[in-house]
């Protein structure tokens, strides 16, 4: 296998490869990590995997392994060959040097299209984690699960509830979206070189909620603006995005239980939903 420490290193000495920081590069090489990703996602030759940086490929070959195909896109060209040259065997592969937050998904997917069920993992580095799970999620690609490998302050934001300090707009979109968990932990010590901070592996499933809302795309960007500054209070980033008079709306929160000096961290996604519902999709 690749993931390992000893075949890592060979990897990395051929190939002349240095983990870039700007990228975010750390290279799994714990084999029982990968092993229990796999476990997690339930693999089997009816799912098709879709993989965002693959690195030198020690969690693709496992994907490979045990997968119906795997569709990858990798931005660092250094890694091109590496995947090129070291998954040559596995026929169930299509490997992309393209920037995943620019591709056309939809286009791309068509390689994955007569598998059963998709998938997505990914490592992601921290710089990246938000805009491509917002890709991911806003889309409707036909990708029903999830599984992200991330620092784990990362993950205990993502999974957060209301009333925390990690609550925010992406945890809300999560919510709305998906089921999310964690599903165990990674030591820092199973990467090489080591980073300074231990990971995590999250679980998203897709689901449907019906929450009463007309427009999607106009909620989601009103989840973005409550919390676009987050030491202000709910009333004033609403007039702030919206140039929205308090007296437009200060008969809306009583109704709906909610403070007036209320901060969006403290509500949950369906008193999210209910005031924007009063607000922009309520009948006059």
């Amino acid at each position: 296998m690749i993931g390992n420490s000893k075949k890592t290193q060979m990897i990395l000495d051929k190939y002349d490869i240095r983990a870039k920081k700007s990228f975010g590069q750390n290279f799994l090489i714990d084999e029982n990590i990968l092993k229990k990703i796999a476990l997690s996602a339930n693999l089997n030759q009816e799912t098709g995997v879709l993989e965002i940086g693959p690195g030198i490929g020690a969690l693709t070959e496992v994907l490979l392994t045990h997968s119906q195909k795997v569709l990858a896109f990798e931005i660092d060209w250094n890694f091109i060959e590496v995947l090129n040259s070291e998954l040559k065997s596995f026929s169930n592969f299509k490997l992309l040097n393209k920037d995943f937050l620019k591709a056309d998904l939809a286009s791309e997917l068509d390689y994955l299209a007569d598998c059963k069920r998709i998938i997505a993992v990914s490592n992601l580095p921290y710089y990246i984690t938000s805009p491509i799970i917002i890709k991911l999620l806003e889309n409707e690609n036909g990708i029903e699960e999830f599984y992200f490998m991330v620092q784990k302050e990362v993950g205990e934001r993502l999974t957060s509830e209301p009333g925390t300090k990690d609550y925010g707009s992406l945890t809300v979109l999560i919510k709305y979206k998906t089921e999310a968990r964690i599903l165990f932990p990674v030591s820092r010590n199973s990467f090489i070189p080591k980073p300074n901070v231990d990971s995590v592996v999250i679980g998203l499933r897709r689901r449907k909620i019906d929450l009463g809302i007309k427009n999607e795309a106009n909620f989601l960007k009103f989840v973005q603006a409550i919390f676009s500054q987050r030491r202000k209070t709910l009333y004033n980033n609403i007039m702030n995005a919206y140039q929205i008079t308090r007296k437009d709306i200060e008969d809306i929160f009583p109704k709906l239980g909610v403070k007036p000096d209320v901060r969006s961290e403290a509500l949950n996604l369906k008193q999210i939903a209910q005031i924007y519902i009063s607000i922009f999709e309520a009948p006059k």
